[in-house]
């Protein structure tokens, strides 16, 4: 039976990210079982996410922590635990690591696993990693990644993109397109989040929702700037979930353009209390400033897209989402990936298209447990994963 250890990088707090690794794990563990999984963490888990890790019992997980003071003595620290723990490993094992940038130190680890323990070794990729830390002004991990990146690339067995962009960008990057590789995007345990019952449109009144932890990347400056010029008839208003750091810049922007009645912040919400949310807005917003992160990428493949599609509520974004757009395009409107306002005319004709159709819920729900809810990711990722034998790859 094909055993699989599953090292990620993670904060000790139960993010987005933490709770991305778990479904995703646990996907891949009911079709794998022997499979483990191993979260490193700079920090010992916070009470909240010993709280989740505990509640998950009967699933092999190990949190490595360290003891190092500085980042560099932390990242060394947890490094050589990953080849202490890979000392028993058995020959032809899979080692998947959710990539995690690349310095001498995780170069050790991976000359250990393809070298001494011949074990095959697959990389998840979630972004273009050296343009992002260019972005992110991340100079010394960037150098690191520009001087140990290829290295570590070249000795991978296989990669796993979660677009066709990013596989492409590591494939040239490893300096070798033959390659085995997948294509597999981000999914969502469907059963996690309910399906919503939408509200009624009347024609008149129109509720946007975006729920986030508010980034200058998810540009709702650009909707609150398009909710200033329009001038129609429908009364459009925007209703913000969630916190972060761009709220208070989002709600100066509101006062100065006097948006008081057409823009509501109403803060983090979870539970009942975020699915009511849903169920009284008839369209939602994903992200429309990733262009703004300064790395040109043009697809993506992100959770609220895949949460929106599983409560069943169209959405509006910015970047391509293959997985989602080239199959049911008529649930998704896509607006320019420029610094331009958002025109809200277009959001209106878009809601008097597709809101009629009372059966959108449903056939938004049946796609998301067809193709994006974890079971199905982690099949693909079996399947593909089994075929690892030096026959090649490829999706």
């Amino acid at each position: 039976m094909m055993r699989i250890y599953y090292f990620a990088s993670t904060s000790n707090e139960p993010d987005g990210v933490v709770k991305k690794i778990l479904s995703q794990f646990l996907g891949l563990k009911e079709l794998c079982p022997d499979s483990k999984l191993f979260l490193l963490m700079r920090k010992p888990p916070s009470p909240q996410m010993r709280k989740l890790l505990d509640s998950l019992n009967d699933v092999f997980i190990e949190v490595i922590e360290n003891t190092g003071v500085s980042r560099i003595k932390a990242r060394k620290e947890k490094m050589q635990k990953v080849i202490w723990l890979l000392e028993s490993a058995e020959e032809d094992s899979i080692v998947y690591f959710r990539y995690p940038t690349a310095d001498k130190n995780f170069l050790r680890v991976v000359k250990f696993i393809t070298l001494r323990r011949n074990c095959l070794l697959v990389t998840e990729h979630q972004s273009l990693e050296t343009k992002e830390l260019l972005q992110q002004r991340k100079l010394l991990t960037l150098l690191s990644e520009k001087t140990y990146g290829r290295r570590v690339l070249r000795e991978t067995t296989a990669f796993v993109g979660v677009t066709r962009e990013i596989t492409d960008y590591e494939l040239a990057r490893s300096g070798d397109r033959s390659k085995p590789y997948l294509v597999n995007g981000n999914g969502i345990d469907v059963s996690s989040v309910p399906l919503r019952t939408p509200p009624v449109f009347d024609g008149k009144n129109l509720d946007l929702l975006c729920v986030a932890q508010v980034a200058k990347w998810h540009g709702l400056d650009r909707l609150i700037r398009g909710i200033a010029e329009y001038k129609g008839d429908v009364n459009v208003r925007l209703n913000i979930v969630g916190d972060g750091s761009e709220v208070p810049n989002l709600k100066r922007l509101v006062a100065d353009l006097k948006l008081e009645n057409s823009v509501i912040f109403h803060g983090f919400k979870t539970g009942k209390e975020l699915d009511e949310f849903f169920d009284m807005c008839h369209i939602a917003v994903g992200s429309l400033g990733v262009h703004r992160n300064g790395n040109n990428r043009k697809e993506s493949s992100t959770l609220k897209a895949r949460e929106y599609c599983a409560r069943g509520i169209p959405f509006i974004y910015e970047i391509e989402d293959p997985e989602i757009t080239n199959k049911i395009p008529e649930f998704v409107l896509k607006i320019p990936n420029d610094e331009s306002p958002v025109e809200i005319h277009r959001i209106v004709e878009y809601a008097f298209y597709v809101l009629p159709n009372v059966g959108y819920t449903y056939e938004m729900r049946k796609f998301a447990e067809d193709n994006l809810d974890w079971r199905t990711k982690m099949s693909t990722l079996k399947s593909f994963l089994e075929g690892l034998s030096g026959k090649g790859g490829g999706e």
